[in-house]
């Protein structure tokens, strides 16, 4: 090991100087601490409250509380309006659309809203949709009122097919006048057939 000491070092400043020369190998994570998708699972939870998260669960997946964190900005600045409302549901991982009273058929009562949410066959719970309702009303603007949700389940299957095509002619080559080919012609273009 190289040392700074003096010769003369007491044995308590060897000690200690071998102590925490091990210091620098220690690893200090607070460089991640402010990014959503770097920080320890343990910190997720203050970083949220840090960003002024609306709604957290203890119970949504990492993948959930990590986008629900890096969205949190956007969607305070943007806060009362549709991409703010789609932006805080999509941090949950569920594609949501929100569908105006002046897009719906027939027209609705005007200030309403519906929500239309895609998901996979099994990927949604009650407490999914209790967390999704809890977004809106933190998300929308005031006065604007749910009146409904549309919930589209999708199965994603893989289907395997497969064709052929054939393509061909078929000729037929008639001689004219009884002429025919022996092998003992080319026909490359120099010579003609009996004046052909």
């Amino acid at each position: 090991m190289n040392s700074l000491l003096p010769p003369n070092s007491t044995k308590f400043e060897i000690n200690f100087e071998q102590t925490f020369s091990r210091v620098s190998a220690v690893e200090i994570p607070t460089r991640t601490f402010n990014d959503s998708m770097a920080a320890p699972l343990g910190v997720l939870p203050f970083l949220a409250w840090e960003k002024s998260v609306d709604v957290w669960n203890k119970d949504w997946t990492d993948e959930q509380k990590r986008q629900t964190v890096a969205s949190s900005l956007k969607s305070h600045m943007h806060k009362g309006t549709i991409g703010s409302l789609e932006t805080a549901l999509g941090s949950l991982g569920f594609r949501v659309k929100v569908q105006e009273w002046f897009n719906m058929v027939p027209v609705g009562k005007p200030y309403t809203f519906k929500l239309l949410v895609e998901t996979a066959q099994d990927s949604i719970t009650a407490t999914d949709l209790k967390d999704i309702l809890k977004v809106v009303n933190k998300n929308k603007n005031l006065r604007s009122h749910l009146v409904g949700q549309s919930l589209t389940i999708t199965n994603e299957c893989s289907t395997y097919f497969a064709s052929t095509i054939c393509v061909g002619h078929d000729l037929e080559y008639l001689s004219v006048n009884g002429l025919y080919l022996d092998g003992s012609w080319l026909l490359d273009g120099h010579q003609d057939l009996k004046g052909y």
